[in-house]
């Protein structure tokens, strides 16, 4: 017996060394990198078939099966990574690169350049609901191309003339972003126009989003963070001195709230409620944010004007050599 007693706690102990031994395989930056990508890809897959069940079964099961597989491994060899001392490395990397360094160094350049994505994405949609109102006679993907429309004019104009404010003096360019900040805040106005007809689409139940099956709580998750993200660079733009981006980030601001507005629309969707519950929550937030683009549109116009005193008054005393 106490043979037996020994020989089973030997082969346990052997067990516990080989799994306390145990090391995943060495892998080089770029398989890590494949491997966190195919990690994303089957995870979307794996929403996908949940939400939609656009594979069948068998396939849906394979998919599940290979998505927590990855996750598990892409876990351990992300956190290995920060153990490791992958910022590190990252931030010696960016070191070395002149044009990563500068990008590091310059925040007005970071900020415009982080815009681009999202100018791209609001010519899309503008593209996209235009084609389908047009095709479908809708009211709603009418309002939705206009709205995209008048973000894309946004910020289309403060990246292209970003290019411009290089060439000139610090006077120059504060001019310039005056105009532009005045202009901006004159589309808020027209903007208001236009959310105030989706509201009224709303409140008559003749338009509003929905999300498949899960796919409602990962869009859930991108709104919030969308809306803390552009909250708190709203708030530190405040500090700086610069018109441009501090309309840069209003737009942000707006494009985050009226994304609320429609994630509200898809959870009455998804789950349901009293017809006018829905109508009446609807009509209450979007006509908050409405007010809301109304009183940026007044407040940027008046601000403008004052900026524009200030500056006269600056050239005023430079001229006369004060």
């Amino acid at each position: 017996m106490m043979k037996m007693w020994r020989r089973k706690n030997s082969k346990k102990g052997r067990v516990k060394e080989k799994i306390r031994n145990f090391r995943m395989p060495r892998l080089s930056a770029g398989q890590r990198f494949l491997l966190y990508v195919v990690t994303i890809l089957f995870i979307v897959l794996s929403l996908l078939g949940a939400g939609l069940e656009y594979f069948p079964y068998t396939v849906r099961i394979v998919i599940y099966v290979a998505a927590m597989c990855l996750l598990s491994a892409a876990v351990f060899y992300l956190v290995s990574d920060i153990k490791n001392g992958m910022i590190v490395s990252i931030k010696k990397k960016i070191e070395r690169n002149v044009y990563l360094r500068k990008l590091k160094e310059n925040d007005r350049l970071r900020m415009i350049l982080s815009a681009v994505p999202g100018t791209a994405g609001n010519v899309i949609f503008a593209v996209l609901n235009g084609v389908t109102g047009l095709m479908s006679s809708s009211a709603w993907f009418g309002s939705l191309a206009a709205y995209y429309i008048l973000l894309s004019i946004m910020r289309l104009r403060i990246v292209w003339q970003e290019r411009k404010f290089v060439k000139l003096d610090q006077q120059e360019r504060m001019k310039n972003e005056i105009r532009i900040y005045c202009k901006n805040s004159v589309l808020f106005l027209f903007m208001t126009i236009v959310l105030a007809g989706m509201v009224i689409l709303l409140v008559h139940s003749q338009g509003g989003k929905e999300y498949p099956g899960f796919t409602i709580y990962a869009a859930a998750l991108y709104m919030f963070y969308k809306m803390t993200a552009s909250i708190v660079h709203l708030v530190r733009e405040r500090k700086r001195k610069s018109p441009m981006l501090m309309i840069l980030r209003k737009v942000g601001y707006i494009d985050a709230c009226v994304s609320m507005l429609t994630l509200q629309t898809a959870m009455f969707a998804a789950f349901g409620g009293e017809r006018w519950f829905v109508r009446y929550m609807n009509g209450i937030s979007g006509t908050a944010v409405c007010l809301m683009i109304l009183g940026f549109g007044i407040q940027g116009i008046y601000r403008s004007g004052k900026m524009r005193k200030g500056e006269k008054e600056i050239g005023t005393h430079i001229g006369s050599g004060r």
